[in-house]
């Protein structure tokens, strides 16, 4: 009898020993997943600001590169017209001058537009000042542009509706 009470504690803490164990290493796992302190996160490009006179136009990151000190990324999206394909256009006049405002500039000469045809092709637009004029076709419209920076190149899509 005595033998049963010394392993039956022995088995008990045993069981509670490899139980946490497997917290400890699971809570290790979960907190390497995490964007805190310990994980930092991906280099990203600036995403710029796009207004047709007061109004706010929405853009989306597309492709990228980007180093940092620390940690170089690279991300590749979709096409812009599928990025974009279930997004709202902005509604802005036709012929209407589209700025792009960046926080941090891109080197010069490195901003480029394209408009994307029906056809899934693109045809570039100029660009002065980090502006560009708007088609003068109404209807639904996709613009992609794209920067270099020293830390990297980065593209950017838009989608708007023409009146």
């Amino acid at each position: 009898m005595p033998y049963t009470y010394i392993i039956q504690p022995f088995e008990r803490r045993k069981k509670e020993m490899k139980k946490s164990a497997v917290c400890l290493m699971l809570l290790f796992v979960l907190a390497g997943c995490t964007e805190g302190p310990l994980a930092s996160p991906s280099p990203r490009p600036p995403l710029p600001a796009l207004t047709v006179g007061q109004q706010d136009v929405p853009v989306y990151q597309s492709n990228y590169c980007w180093k940092s000190e620390k940690k170089n990324s690279c991300v590749d999206f979709i096409s812009p017209p599928s990025q974009v394909r279930t997004e709202n256009p902005g509604v802005v006049p036709a012929q209407a001058t589209m700025m792009i405002h960046f926080d941090k500039q891109p080197k010069s000469g490195t901003l480029q537009v394209n408009e994307w045809t029906s056809t899934n092709k693109t045809k570039p637009v100029t660009v002065q000042d980090s502006s560009f004029v708007l088609s003068k076709n109404k209807g639904l419209h996709i613009y992609s542009f794209s920067a270099e920076w020293e830390e990297g190149t980065a593209n950017y899509v838009c989608k708007v509706y023409l009146e």
